[in-house]
């Protein structure tokens, strides 16, 4: 691509395809609706619940232990 020197302005044109260009990827995501047919894949997966067993080998074991024995109220804006 050709570099402009820093201090030369780009003309409007130039201006809004380069927007259009940097925006192009986001874009693509802004203003998206999936009726109740169309699930994306990530939302449509349930996952089953995990056992005691399988939280204490995710997280370790002292921290399900001290988890369960904190009596403290954990914070409201979590």
């Amino acid at each position: 691509m050709f570099r402009k020197p820093e201090d030369v302005r780009m003309t409007k044109e130039e201006s809004e395809g380069y927007g259009q260009k940097i925006n192009a990827p986001s874009a693509k995501y802004e203003n998206v609706e999936f009726t109740s047919e169309e699930t994306p894949a990530e939302e449509g997966r349930k996952t089953e619940k995990l056992s005691e067993e399988e939280i204490k080998k995710r997280v370790g074991e002292q921290n399900y232990k001290n988890i369960k024995d904190d009596k403290s109220i954990g914070s409201i804006n979590s």
